[in-house]
């Protein structure tokens, strides 16, 4: 019974789900804003996620609100990664 305990802790690293990352999910952001430099990327990504939160907001549709909520979601997570 001791040989299945293990005697130090797992650790677990987690990725990111690349299919949340805003490159893969907005298109006019993989290719076009994406090229610009930082300062523009910031404020398209601060851009989309005002825009995203209003849409989020007025919808009803539950399956548009998932995808917004992953959109909003990958433009946090970029904006993050840019600062």
């Amino acid at each position: 019974m001791k040989n299945l305990l293990k005697s130090e802790p797992e650790m677990y690293l987690f990725k990111k789900n690349p299919s949340n990352l805003l490159l893969r999910i907005d298109l006019l952001y993989n290719s076009v804003i994406s090229k610009l430099p930082v300062s523009n990327r910031i404020n398209y990504c601060e851009s989309l996620i005002y825009r995203t939160s209003k849409d989020i907001r007025d919808t009803k549709c539950r399956l548009k609100k998932r995808k917004l909520k992953r959109l909003l979601k990958a433009a946090k997570t970029e904006i993050k990664e840019l600062k």
